[in-house]
């Protein structure tokens, strides 16, 4: 599988590396959320894994060009943090995942890519203030669930948030 992953460009590569480890992931977290939220998340666990084809598209894009494969991840990244926060509601502390968003949209781009750099970096900012004109998530859980659903989250956010660095240092010469 990571065979995949293979560009000419170290970061993209190491971007691609990220964006099938999202992709092989994302399978699992409608499984997280049935054993936390039991049968009251039909059908809202199962539209958590939308974006799976989204970042499994990220090493395609970047055959074609590594810059727009960088930017498709980190743009998808976010996206899928704001698609997920509404769908489990902010309780859940799925927005706590634009924190590694911006982890990735710093460490995606070189010093020589400015622009994708700041447009990205702005964005899990503008999709979280966005939220709050956002209509109300579709279902309503217990407190019991939401603090289930956060630790989860909270975990999950801190070890994407140190594995990011790891996957990407590398590429950028930062070993």
């Amino acid at each position: 599988m990571w065979a995949l992953a293979q560009h000419e460009d170290p970061l993209t590569a190491s971007c691609n590396r990220v964006a099938l480890l999202l992709a092989v992931n994302t399978p699992f977290y409608p499984l997280y959320l049935w054993f936390i939220l039991g049968r009251a998340g039909w059908p809202w666990l199962l539209l958590s894994a939308t974006s799976l084809p989204f970042f499994a598209a990220t090493p395609w894009i970047a055959r074609r060009s590594g810059l727009a494969g960088r930017v498709w991840l980190c743009a998808c990244a976010s996206l899928n943090t704001a698609w997920v926060t509404w769908l489990l509601g902010a309780r859940a502390g799925v927005a706590l995942f634009f924190l590694p968003c911006l982890v990735l949209s710093v460490l995606a781009f070189r010093a020589a890519e400015p622009l994708p750099r700041m447009l990205l970096t702005a964005l899990p900012f503008a999709l979280y203030l966005g939220l709050g004109w956002a209509p109300a998530a579709p279902f309503n859980y217990s407190a019991a669930a939401y603090a289930g659903l956060l630790k989860l989250n909270t975990f999950s956010v801190a070890a994407l948030s140190v594995v990011l660095p790891y996957l990407l240092g590398g590429a950028r010469g930062e070993e």
